[in-house]
């Protein structure tokens, strides 16, 4: 028998859960804000991101940046926050000089989140009146016709490197080819299995599975991205160690 929210075991086992994720991030966010900044182990995508603007600049030429086909309601939610932090860093690189990258989305609402966070590049440093909404492109719904629009935008001469960080399934190929086509620096990351053989074989630096969720620790090491990071590898060994007492409990006593 399947258990239910309603069932009071379920409901209970649910309510501890969420307990204790909220007591573990407070924990290590406090942690965070007293210790030293911790040390991960390397993602090459991550440190490949790390002036990558300015070396774009250099040529007088431009970062594009693809969201995916995720919205704000959507299941896709997590991974498109991770988009938008890496949208974030690389904003905040380029608006010094100017040049913030170009971005895709196939979502109204992310179309809108996209725009405020490059907005708030500009603003933090001063020169919000170089803001253009322009930079900021919603291709369409559909998942294929996003991925053929994202095509165009990926094939303009101004555009040297390639970030792919959202919800793509198969439709990825098309854009994922097209960059690889010219010859582009190229990042990629996705939620979903169909995409990443995909990924692998036409981007220069992939992020496999969960990797593509840790993009605020890396990036930024703020308190709030670490220290949900650090709650994130506690719950799974707790998860292991409960699947695995399940199976000797199982095993020994029937």
């Amino acid at each position: 028998m399947i258990p239910t929210f309603f069932d009071p075991l379920y409901a209970l086992i649910s309510i501890a859960i969420i307990l204790l994720s909220a007591l573990l991030l407070w924990w290590f966010m406090a942690r965070a804000r007293t210790q030293h900044r911790r040390t991960w182990r390397p993602i090459p995508a991550f440190d490949a991101l790390k002036g990558l603007v300015g070396r774009m600049a250099e040529d007088g030429r431009r970062v594009h940046i693809a969201l995916g086909t995720g919205g704000v309601g959507d299941a896709q939610l997590p991974i498109l926050l991770s988009g938008l932090t890496v949208l974030r860093y690389l904003a905040r690189q380029g608006a010094p000089l100017g040049v913030v990258p170009l971005v895709t989305v196939a979502d109204p609402t992310t179309m809108l989140l996209a725009q405020d966070v490059v907005y708030d590049a500009y603003r933090r440093k001063g020169v919000h009146k170089y803001y253009q909404p322009t930079d900021v492109h919603m291709i369409a719904p559909d998942a294929t016709a996003y991925a053929v629009g994202v095509q165009g935008e990926v094939n303009q001469e101004a555009v040297a490197a390639n970030v792919m960080l959202g919800h793509f399934e198969r439709e990825y190929l098309l854009l994922g080819e097209a960059g690889a086509q010219r010859g582009l620096v190229q990042l990629a990351g996705s939620d979903t299995v169909d995409a990443q053989p995909f990924m692998l074989a036409t981007a220069h630096n992939v992020l496999i599975g969960e990797e593509a969720f840790a993009a605020g620790a890396y990036l930024t090491g703020e308190p709030r991205y670490t220290a949900s990071l650090r709650v994130q590898d506690v719950l799974r060994v707790l998860i292991v160690l409960v699947i695995l007492l399940g199976v000797l409990w199982k095993t020994l006593l029937g």
